[in-house]
């Protein structure tokens, strides 16, 4: 991604298009379950830098705690990666791959407060959600994950889908840092 598609408005920052690379200062952040199985959804896409459902076919369950994916690194479930190709931030929206899979809204919020936190320490790092107008695979709405996103002060280096953004900016509970 060209970090000139990155833009602020109404105090949020955005990014207009599908992550599909990413510059040196940039962290692409996923959701992930705490097993650390990045194998579908944006988790997938980190690993295997190909949208849809391709860990199968990749052979990913066979493949060790530790092996390295595009952007991620199999078996960590929480916080800063490093992969073959960028950084990413793995933020568990999911438990565990089976068994109970839905992470609480609070759990999720705590996660959310934990990269932002992260975040503000790094303010020459970029970080780019993976959060789209749709449901993902987390069990919970894309409304729901809006809320969960403005539930704490967004930093100024994080940066949301554009069609995503417009809900952020439109919740009444909004706590932005002026630009």
């Amino acid at each position: 991604m060209n970090k000139n598609s990155l833009s602020r408005k109404n105090k949020v920052g955005q990014y207009d298009e599908f992550i599909s690379e990413l510059d040196e200062n940039e962290v692409f952040v996923f959701g992930s379950n705490l097993d650390g199985f990045h194998g579908a959804g944006s988790a997938g896409f980190a690993s295997f830098n190909i949208a849809g459902n391709h860990w199968r076919a990749s052979d990913y369950g066979s493949k060790p705690k530790g092996w390295l994916g595009f952007w991620n690194k199999k078996g960590q479930g929480e916080g800063p990666q490093k992969g073959t190709h960028g950084k990413s931030y793995a933020l568990p929206t999911v438990n565990h791959i089976t068994g109970d899979r839905m992470r609480s809204s609070e759990d999720i919020a705590d996660s959310i407060k934990k990269l932002y936190t992260f975040a503000v320490a790094r303010p020459k790092l970029n970080f780019l959600v993976a959060q789209d107008v749709k449901n993902g695979l987390n069990g919970h709405a894309w409304e729901e994950m809006a809320q969960l996103y403005s539930s704490h002060p967004i930093p100024e280096n994080m940066y949301f889908y554009a069609p995503f953004a417009k809900y952020i900016v439109g919740l009444k509970s909004n706590n932005y840092k002026t630009s």
